[in-house]
């Protein structure tokens, strides 16, 4: 199952393993995506992980919601997916393509 991005109605953002069906979406493991504003003027911001009901039983299972409160799901930039891959998956992490020189 992929890892995507769901943003829902509220504009509240998750991350999490997602299976897609025609009425309800279930979400494996989910985190939400907070901004972390910058700290200087050097500091360009960051992203942060904030546990979503960790301490549910369906953190494992799966959480499912109905389409009708997302907004939009999609698939995270590559170093977003392999932070989330450290946490939450088997470590391996998806090399980025290699620029030419």
């Amino acid at each position: 199952m992929p890892i995507k991005l769901v943003t829902f109605k509220t504009n509240h953002t998750i991350m999490g393993d997602v299976t897609e069906s025609a009425a309800t979406t279930t979400i494996k493991q989910p985190v939400q995506v907070v901004s972390v504003p910058p700290r200087s003027a050097q500091d360009p911001g960051s992203v942060a992980f904030s546990p979503f009901l960790e301490y549910a039983e369906e953190f494992k299972t799966g959480f499912t919601i109905k389409n009708d409160d997302i907004l939009t799901t999609s698939t995270p930039v590559r170093e977003l997916e392999n932070q989330y891959n450290q946490i939450f998956g088997s470590g391996i992490q998806i090399a980025s393509a290699i620029p030419k020189i």
